[in-house]
């Protein structure tokens, strides 16, 4: 499931970046990451638990993937020839979401191997993992409906 998320999530920041050469890796880095899931599925952790080492590096990715949208919509000149303001174009906030949300469960894929551990965990760790990540998926929703909000209404 967390693969094919990362796919559909490739393919929108293939078309979301104008770089050509991130464009190319966005698309060649699928099957890779599809070699270290199975991997990890059927070699590292196991069918029976949750694979966080292939979800955390897919995660990361997708992480780095926002960043250098960010960093497009920074230095793009032609948003600044015509005025345009970055909080006005839907995929901002699209990708202002998805970033928000994967920068959290980041650190949720990472820590499920201290989570898991048999010993107890000291303090509240495994509650401020969780709130988090929860967290940054409410924050995720609220950016996706602005994102929807800002999309021009089509006339009919």
């Amino acid at each position: 499931m967390y693969y094919i998320q990362f796919v559909i999530l490739s393919l929108y920041f293939r078309e979301s970046i104008k770089h050509k050469t991130i464009r190319f890796t966005t698309i060649a880095l699928i099957l890779p990451i599809l070699a270290f899931v199975l991997l990890d599925y059927f070699v590292l952790e196991g069918p029976n638990i949750f694979n966080s080492y292939s979800v955390a590096a897919e995660t990361f990715i997708l992480i780095i993937y926002g960043a250098l949208y960010f960093w497009q919509l920074l230095r793009d000149e032609e948003l600044v020839q015509q005025s345009i303001f970055i909080n006005s174009l839907p995929n901002f906030w699209y990708n202002a979401g998805i970033f928000i949300y994967h920068c959290g469960f980041f650190l949720f894929s990472l820590a499920y191997n201290i989570l898991k551990l048999s010993f107890p965990i000291k303090g509240d760790s495994g509650l401020w993992t969780f709130a988090i990540t929860f967290g940054a998926g409410i924050i995720q929703l609220i950016l996706l409906f602005i994102g929807v909000s800002k999309v021009k209404k089509s006339h009919t």
